[in-house]
């Protein structure tokens, strides 16, 4: 009995320690949009570099949105590891506040791409500034 109790408890302590939620390292910066595509009109929009739309994360789970070079929301944000699927794949979900429906997450190196699983959705390309 007194085995079972470690055991169990061992694999308790292993589960509520996961990473679920955790910001990957490569996502915290500052992220500068340089292209969006979707909605019902079919827009796809190159956006010159300097246009002051960025996105800031931070390694505390904040964020900061910016548009022409001024604050408009900030909050918390959460990641849930293959948290959403968008077409026939799975990919790291983003919340970005408190009552935000999930949007698709892909972190490269340079680049973040952020967009919504609806069908007229929109797609956004962020490329890193710092």
């Amino acid at each position: 009995m007194k085995a079972f109790l470690f055991i169990f408890c061992i694999s308790a302590t292993i589960v509520g320690c996961t990473k679920t939620g955790v910001a990957p390292g490569n996502l915290v910066g500052t992220w500068e949009l340089r292209h969006y595509s979707g909605t019902i009109a079919g827009v796809n929009k190159d956006v010159p570099a300097g246009n002051g739309s960025l996105l800031q994360f931070k390694a505390d789970s904040t964020f900061q949105h910016f548009t022409n070079f001024k604050a408009d929301n900030n909050g918390r944000f959460r990641i849930i590891k293959n948290g959403v699927n968008w077409g026939d794949e799975k990919h790291d979900a983003i919340y970005l506040g408190e009552n935000d429906s999930p949007n698709f997450l892909i972190v490269k190196a340079d680049s973040l791409i952020i967009g919504n699983t609806f069908p007229d959705g929109v797609t956004s390309l962020y490329l890193r500034t710092k």
